[in-house]
């Protein structure tokens, strides 16, 4: 998908579909007027018998007559101005981009709305339309052939942002840091919905090379396979992958800024269990159905460290990752056994269908052998986390209460909800 930002009057803009937001209660100033006045007065007729009134959530699609190019103009409405903030605009923006999918287009213009008096940035904006626009035309169909009549969906290969005012330059900064957003969750979802037959450990891993060969050396890859990890006395990863015809493979990935290392190197680490039977505590078929999707922590995790690539964040990253499937076997690893994990703690298994927390173990203390303080895991690690906070949020867990807070500041930023989850030192007994 091509983005671009110009600087032209809306009347000048050949399109097949100008998107253009309203607030609810000025649908009669700004871009709508301008729209309404080169329609004749069509528009504001239109909106009157479609009951348009702005509010986040509405549509209306017009044709206009008169002094436009745009084939096709789709108000969207952003509701109340005092009430504008970035998440609202987001809501805004996906309720536009579903019904601008819904008409097939192959290209499409957003102008720029006025965000005097709002809370909004010109960067937030241009972030928004660039991110929402990518992640909204996603579609999972890369398995599906023509053989039944399937015919592919078009995808939006264009979208302009067009602007009538001065100083575009962060607005352009945002479009595109939003379309590296954008291509990293788009990355993380194709990873997550790929068939385990199809990504395997050993294919993960080269995703992972894929990945620091496309940073341009600001990324690079250390590869663990199976006998480094029982030198090195990865031991957990090692316990899980025993039922598995697919060997281990551990990747490690270094982000280093453009201005250089860092002091500080921050950890992430994801759970790539890229197939998870339950091992010789099988899950039942129906909870096993969807477990090709327990390698997402991974997924994000290597997407996350390839956006931080190419937005140039200044600090160093370190992410780290156990590819293994866990399935049960004459080999496989069995209730009551020991096993020692990497940071010499001995474990005893109480349910093979636990991995997740046996090798995320591993990986932290390989982390920490190498000098990372902070770091954060991403995981699915179980369901029980949906009876808190359903699918709004996901459950935090911290020891460091400044740490978890910078966490979720950063993900209201970023649009992604954290429900922290207290760890009183009555449960240290029980996590025993």
């Amino acid at each position: 998908m091509q983005l671009m930002t110009k600087k032209l009057p809306l009347s000048q803009v050949e399109t097949g579909l100008m998107l253009v937001g309203c607030f609810q209660e000025g649908r009669e100033h700004g871009l709508m007027a301008a729209i309404n006045t080169a329609s004749g007065g069509a528009l504001a007729h239109q909106a009157e018998i479609d009951g348009f009134t702005g509010k986040v959530g509405e549509t209306l699609v017009h044709y206009p007559y008169r002094l436009m190019s745009a084939q096709r103009v789709m108000l969207y409405g952003l509701g109340p101005r005092e009430k504008f903030t970035v998440d609202v605009l987001r809501q805004a923006l996906t309720k536009a981009f579903r019904a601008a999918r819904a008409l097939k287009v192959h290209e499409l213009t957003v102008a720029e709305i006025p965000l005097a008096g709002t809370k909004v940035s010109r960067y937030e904006f241009g972030e928004a339309v660039g991110a929402y626009a990518g992640m909204i035309d996603y579609e999972i169909n890369s398995q599906k052939t023509s053989h039944r009549g399937y015919k592919p969906r078009p995808q939006v290969e264009e979208i302009r942002l067009v602007t009538t005012g001065r100083g575009s330059k962060s607005l352009a900064t945002g479009l595109m840091n939003g379309r590296t957003i954008a291509n990293a969750v788009n990355f993380a979802r194709d990873l997550s919905n790929m068939p385990a037959a199809d990504l395997t450990p050993t294919v993960f891993a080269s995703h992972a090379q894929a990945v620091a060969e496309r940073s341009n050396g600001r990324i690079s890859l250390r590869l663990i396979h199976m006998d480094e990890l029982k030198a090195m006395g990865l031991n957990a990863v090692l316990a899980v992958n025993r039922g598995s015809a697919e060997p281990a493979v551990v990747a490690v990935l270094t982000y280093t800024p453009p201005s250089g290392a860092t002091e500080d190197v921050l950890g992430l680490i994801g759970k790539t269990i890229t197939f998870d039977s339950g091992g010789l505590n099988l899950k039942p078929a129906e909870g096993m159905r969807w477990m090709k999707r327990d390698m997402s922590g991974g997924a994000a995790t290597l997407a996350a460290i390839e956006a931080i690539a190419q937005l140039g964040l200044p600090i160093s990253v370190m992410a780290l990752m156990a590819a293994t499937e866990n399935m049960p076997d004459g080999r496989a690893y069995k209730p009551g056994d020991v096993v020692h994990t990497l940071a010499g703690i001995s474990v005893e298994v109480d349910n093979t269908d636990a991995e997740g927390r046996l090798t995320l173990a591993d990986m932290i203390a390989l982390a920490k052998s190498m000098g990372v303080k902070r770091f954060i895991t991403d995981a699915t690690l179980t369901g029980a986390v949906k009876q808190i906070s359903a699918d709004v949020a996901a459950g935090l867990f911290s020891n460091n209460e400044r740490f978890a807070s910078l966490l979720i500041k950063a993900g209201k930023r970023a649009g992604e909800a954290y429900q922290l989850i207290d760890m009183h030192p009555e449960l240290r007994d029980f996590n025993k």
